[in-house]
């Protein structure tokens, strides 16, 4: 018969929470949030400290004070801010090396930094080069006014906004960049990825309108000998090159290991329109919980799509769940032979699978599930796809005696189509026939309403009580939303004084859900801490 949640059960113990001092709260808000609000108001702070002093000098600078006479606060404005300009784009390219972030949140620093939201990072200075860069356009139009009205009819505004040095090359980035930035938002990027990818390799265009942009010595000194009335020339290129070059060395890297042997040994088609694709790469070493770029030139040559491994490190190849939604991802389905509904029953059957290539693996989240004691993992629909990867890699170290610190996996499977149970139902089954019953928990929930028929069906086969109807699990299958309240104050009481690691995969929803419960139900005065992490790529 189908179940509630045992909300009432799960209340039992734990209590009311007390208000806790002022430096339990600030170790509890440490925890999940610390960290990156800390880095992004010390990266603010700076920019304003470096804005500030920038046009000090610049205002008070005894060699600029013939320009200055001429346009005013224009100059330190413009200029103060082109230099806030070199500071982010000097960080830019360093949050989008995937490989360099990859390694670096393997150390210490990741305790302080939070390497994982390295694309949080890189739109926040994508957002304060918006900001800079309005003001230090709007700066400059009002000094080509100025130097009009200096030096009419000689020069005019029209001619220094769109064709001068400055001026031409300061249009060609502001476009390229406006379609960077209106091409990346959520809306556009979800819906329409393929002009977000293209657009965004507009950098190039970008990049390099900068590198000249400062070469035309619009700025220029007060005449006098021995000195360099342009001031040292351009200085972007001092600022970008160290980022240059190591997204530079980045990309070779990605071309060259993405072109290494790979080929497609298996497909399967489950339920719900999702593909099982298994792939041979002997030189990929991955671990648990990682992700992969996939590219099939015969789709699309440029187009890189990531996808959370399936595979344990301990299987001869590598695996991913593709869930069939968007163009690409049907397109490839079909290449593959996979077909659903009827408009594709007569697609011919392909005589051969396509060549593919893997770019990765990289480090996510999901792979300090091993650094806990006890580790709670949530899948949403396809999203359970990490945690397959992780949960076989407990089982093979559960069996060699590898596992050490965790003790305890608390796994948490939402869907609204009860056929998704399917997609790892085998998995599932071996783990609890295995015996660790003691070591992991599962839950599994469905949303959705059932039809009669279906829970006429659930009735008459769960009659026996010893295994569930849905998944063929022992652990029932429960109907609803989960008690997130409920199962972390237990959690909280079975575990006390111990860090806990929770772990999603999954729409945005449900994560703000998980972290906000897990920055309610830490409390650093018993020592038992929730740190949050999900999927970021």
């Amino acid at each position: 018969m189908a179940r509630d949640t045992p909300t009432a059960a799960l209340l039992d113990g734990g209590g009311a929470r007390k208000t806790a001092s002022f430096g339990i709260r600030f170790a509890n808000y440490f925890v999940n949030e610390g960290p990156k609000h800390i880095v992004t108001a010390l990266w603010i702070a700076a920019q304003i400290a470096y804005y500030v002093i920038s046009w000090i000098q610049l205002e008070t600078s005894v060699e600029l004070t013939g320009i200055r006479g001429i346009i005013k606060e224009g100059l330190p404005t413009a200029r103060a801010a082109a230099n806030l300009i070199n500071l982010n784009c000097a960080i830019l390219l360093f949050t989008v090396c995937r490989n360099l972030i990859s390694m670096v949140r393997t150390t210490f620093l990741n305790k302080f930094i939070p390497f994982d939201k390295n694309i949080t990072f890189h739109i926040v200075i994508a957002w304060c080069l918006v900001f800079w860069s309005y003001i230090h356009c709007v700066a400059h139009y009002f000094n080509y006014l100025r130097v009009e009205q200096a030096l009419q009819p000689v020069v005019t505004s029209q001619l220094l906004s769109w064709w001068s040095g400055p001026g031409l090359s300061g249009q060609v980035i502001t476009l390229a960049f406006f379609l960077m930035v209106t091409s990346a938002v959520e809306s556009v990027r979800r819906k329409y990825f393929e002009i977000f990818w293209f657009t965004h390799h507009l950098f190039i265009v970008f990049f390099g309108g900068c590198l000249m942009h400062g070469a035309f010595c619009f700025i220029k000194s007060d005449p006098a000998p021995g000195r360099d009335i342009c001031r040292g020339g351009p200085t972007f290129w001092k600022w970008w090159v160290l980022s240059a070059v190591a997204y530079l060395a980045e990309r070779i890297l990605r071309e060259v290991r993405g072109r290494r042997k790979t080929y497609v040994s298996k497909v399967v088609q489950h339920p719900s329109k999702v593909v099982e694709v298994q792939i041979k790469k002997p030189s990929a070493k991955t671990e648990a919980g990682q992700y992969i770029f996939l590219c099939c030139p015969e789709i699309a040559l440029y187009e890189w799509h990531p996808f959370t491994l399936t595979s344990s490190p301990n299987e001869d190849f590598i695996s991913v769940h593709i869930r069939v939604a968007g163009d690409w991802t049907t397109a490839f389905a079909k290449r593959l032979g996979c077909r659903f509904g009827k408009e594709d029953k007569d697609l011919p059957p392909p005589t051969s699978l396509p060549f593919v290539m893997v770019d990765g693996p990289y480090g996510s989240a999901s792979e300090d599930v091993f650094d806990f004691e006890a580790s709670i993992l949530v899948g949403a629909g396809i999203g359970v796809t990490p945690f397959a990867s992780i949960l076989k890699t407990v089982w093979y170290r559960l069996t060699t005696k590898e596992l050490r610190r965790l003790k305890k996996v608390y796994f948490f499977w939402v869907c609204r189509d009860k056929d998704c149970f399917e997609w790892f139902q085998d998995l599932l089954m071996t783990l609890e026939e295995e015996d660790i019953d003691h070591f992991l928990e599962i839950n599994t929930y469905l949303t959705a309403a059932l039809k009669v028929d279906e829970m006429k069906n659930i009735i008459i086969n769960d009659m026996e009580g010893t295994r569930d109807a849905l998944t063929g699990l022992r652990s029932p299958t429960f109907y609803g939303r989960p008690a997130w309240d409920a199962i972390f104050q237990r959690i909280r009481k079975t575990h006390s004084g111990t860090d806990i690691g929770v772990f999603y995969c999954g729409p945005k929803a449900l994560s703000g859900v998980l972290h906000k419960m897990s920055n309610k139900w830490s409390d650093s005065g018993m020592g038992t801490r929730f740190f949050y992490g999900k999927e970021n790529f």
